[in-house]
């Protein structure tokens, strides 16, 4: 009887102890929860700031002074901001960061470069559609004799492939056609003898001298080639010299 007495006294002092170890542990986890985490972690986090306008330099220093790890990505250019200027910051300002951590910040490279395109030998028209399209304007125009036709770009102030700013401006010189008294060379390629010189009439040309070669594909008395070549300039009543094709016979 005793010893059934002396048990139930031992099993009600062990449960007490339980609940107070439970009761114990719940606190310690309630306080560290609660008190000790926070203020470790608020600790080790801060407000991270706008770096987005500043010079890079500016902005790289700012953000090792807090402690923590610039990175710089680009250029990327962009009109908005100057060049060296943040134009992207992430994460983004305001939010809470710990210490060392990331920031990437996107650099400005300043106005867009762009590579100039050829505009030599197509139209006042074209070349100036193509200009304003990527962003950049015909600044003045100078009319020059050429044997390019009349209208047709014959200089650009800036060579193809040439890299400039957008919204540059661009001098072009404009053919106003060839002097009078010349006229351009027509096409006699294909064409048969007596439409060769018919077609020289029409221009105030001569059929000069005349060669012959044999051509399996070709029909005998056809222009193989010419001598100046179509669009060259000569002056009224100059001479073509032509190779044509006979028969094998």
């Amino acid at each position: 009887m005793i010893n059934t007495i002396k048990i139930k006294k031992l099993v009600r002092l062990l449960i007490v102890l339980a609940i107070i170890l439970v009761i114990i542990v719940v606190g310690v986890f309630f306080g560290i929860n609660n008190y000790l985490m926070p203020s470790i972690v608020q600790a080790n986090e801060l407000l991270l700031p706008n770096v987005v306008g500043l010079n890079k330099d500016i902005a790289i220093k700012t953000i090792e002074d807090l402690k923590l790890t610039p990175i710089v990505v680009g250029p990327r250019y962009d009109a908005r901001f100057k060049e060296n200027e943040v134009i992207f910051q992430k994460p983004y300002a305001g939010t809470n960061v710990k210490e060392n951590r990331r920031v990437y910040l996107h650099i400005s490279g300043g106005e867009p470069i762009i590579e100039m395109p050829q505009l030599v030998g197509k139209t006042y028209r074209d070349a100036s559609v193509n200009l304003e399209r990527i962003g950049l304007f015909v600044k003045s125009i100078d009319e020059v004799r050429s044997e390019l036709p009349m209208g047709t770009v014959v200089e650009q102030e800036f060579p193809f492939e040439t890299q400039v700013e957008k919204g540059d401006s661009i001098r072009l010189k404009i053919s106003v056609g060839p002097r009078i008294g010349m006229v351009r060379v027509p096409n006699l390629i294909a064409k048969s003898e007596k439409e060769a010189i018919k077609i020289l009439h029409r221009f105030s040309l001569k059929l000069g001298s005349k060669s012959y070669i044999s051509s399996p594909t070709l029909l005998p008395n056809t222009i193989i080639s010419q001598v100046p070549s179509q669009d060259n300039l000569l002056n009224i009543g100059d001479s073509v010299n032509v190779v044509i094709s006979k028969s094998n016979r």
